[in-house]
This record gives structure tokens, C-alpha cells and sequence, in this order.
């Protein structure tokens, strides 16, 4: 009788943390989101037009977007520091904006992207990192798992889109890289990187060559920096990526499993 007792205590404990952890389990999120999506909390319909990207997917590839958005915005911490009451600023536009890339980003690829960052810091303006003691515009930190932008700065990566020059992208993608190379996660198929780093190499010492690349000088900085500045091209100017680095442009597309050119050719 007395083990009967222990056994029923053991079970009103274990049931309800077991429940807890399958509730967090990416699985039965996505059987929720798929067939019983009124129980969730949904993304606002008219927050879709800030991401031309998703109006050019199929309804397959639309479905695939939103639930990848919506797994980003539920298990990532979005938080915004310093920030007064003098101006207005829409939080919610933002963290979709910031999911909407993101899942722009890794759409074709494993639903283990971004993974390892559970929390994105944004302050104002540029800000003083706490691991430099220098002013940055963003970093990414893989050991802490956290991402910290700029808004100033986020937000002017979308006001000239033919520039090549996006913070979010910049640092998602560092996201991306750091979680394949240092993390061990298997974010890009392994032929596809290699031929993306054969390429790559080759394009990093002519840009640390020529006085005039594509590409802008902060490429050359290291393998890093190249492939962050790559993706931010790849994404915001394809047409004269494919033109002026062909080889390139196509190993790119091979390693995220897109092509921006053929997407925009559908519609």
C-alpha cells in the first residue's frame, strides 16, 4: 500500500513535467501549428508586406515560411534595451521582421537553423559591446548564444535594397556559419560548402588584390566576413551578383538550396 502511494506521488510530479517538456519539443509545436492552429498565438496577417520574399513562394512554401517564422518567434527571446518612451517604435513589426529574414535565410535548409541563438538584444543606436568595450553596430556571439543589432542601422539595411549592405542579414548569417563550423550543427551539405569555400578562397585573395571588387572591402576581413557579405548580396542583389560573379553566385545557391533569380522569375 505504502509503494502504491509512493508510485501515485512519483506519477502527479512526472506526468506534469513530462507534459511541460513535450509542450517544448519542436514536434508537437508543429502538429499544433499545423492542425490546431487556434491554439496558437498568431503572426498578424498585415505584418507579411514588411517581407516581399514571402509574396513570391508557392502556398506550399508560404505554409513552410510561416511555421518556420512562427518556431523563430516562439523560442527566441527578442528583447529591446535602452529604449525611452519618446518615439514611437513598433516592437512586433520588428521581431517579425527579424524572423521573416531569418526564415527567408534558411528556408531551404535544416529546422535546426538558429538553433543555438535563443536570444537577439537590440538597442537604438550603435552601442558599446560588452565583449570589445568597442562601438558596434552588431555582433554575434555563438559561446552566449545571442545576437545584438542596431535598429538604427538594422533599419537602414532595408531603405536602399541594391547596396548590398544589411545588418540582419550580416549577422543571421554569421549566425549560420558559426553554428556549422564552430557549433557542430549540420547546417549546409558538405559537397555544397566545399565547393563554396574552394570558390571562396579564390575570390578572397582577388579582393584582397584588385583595388575594385564586387563586393566591398570588409569582405576581405577573413572567411567570415566574406561569407557574411556574400549572403547579404546573394539576397539584396542577385541579378548583378549572378553577373559580375558567376561561380560564386551558383555555389551560393547550391550551399542555402535558392536561388533568388529563378524565385523572382516565377512570379
Amino acid at each position: 500500500m505504502v509503494w502504491l502511494y509512493f508510485l501515485l506521488m512519483i506519477g502527479t510530479i512526472a506526468v506534469p513535467v513530462a507534459l511541460v517538456a513535450i509542450q517544448e519539443q519542436r514536434w508537437f509545436k508543429k502538429i499544433l501549428f499545423y492542425y490546431f492552429p487556434k491554439v496558437l498565438r498568431p503572426i498578424s496577417y498585415q505584418l507579411k508586406p514588411i517581407n516581399v520574399y514571402y509574396n513570391k513562394l508557392t502556398p506550399e512554401e508560404r505554409k513552410r515560411f510561416e511555421w518556420r517564422a512562427y518556431y523563430f518567434l516562439n523560442t527566441t527571446n527578442i528583447e529591446f534595451r535602452n529604449f525611452d518612451g519618446t518615439r514611437f517604435v513598433n516592437f512586433n513589426a520588428i521581431r517579425y521582421l527579424i524572423a521573416s529574414v531569418a526564415t527567408q535565410m534558411s528556408l531551404f535548409l535544416t529546422e535546426d537553423c538558429f538553433d543555438a541563438f535563443h536570444r537577439i538584444i537590440i538597442y537604438p543606436d550603435d552601442y558599446v559591446s560588452r565583449v570589445t568595450n568597442r562601438v558596434h553596430k552588431g555582433e554575434t556571439n555563438p559561446l552566449a548564444g545571442y545576437i545584438v543589432l542596431s535598429l538604427k542601422s538594422l533599419k537602414q539595411g532595408f531603405v536602399t535594397r541594391e547596396d548590398g549592405i544589411n545588418l540582419l542579414m550580416h549577422e543571421l548569417a554569421h549566425a549560420l556559419w558559426l553554428e556549422n563550423q564552430l557549433l557542430d550543427y549540420d547546417i549546409f551539405e558538405p559537397e555544397a560548402l566545399k565547393q563554396y569555400q574552394e570558390i571562396a578562397q579564390l575570390e578572397l585573395h582577388k579582393l584582397s588584390e584588385e583595388g575594385e571588387h564586387f563586393l566591398r572591402k570588409y569582405a576581405r576581413t577573413n572567411r567570415e566576413e566574406f561569407f557574411a557579405v556574400s549572403v547579404e548580396n546573394f539576397f539584396e542583389r542577385p541579378g548583378v551578383f549572378s553577373a559580375e560573379l558567376p561561380q560564386l553566385y551558383t555555389a551560393l545557391t547550391q550551399l542555402l538550396k535558392q536561388d533568388p533569380l529563378q524565385l523572382a522569375d516565377t512570379k
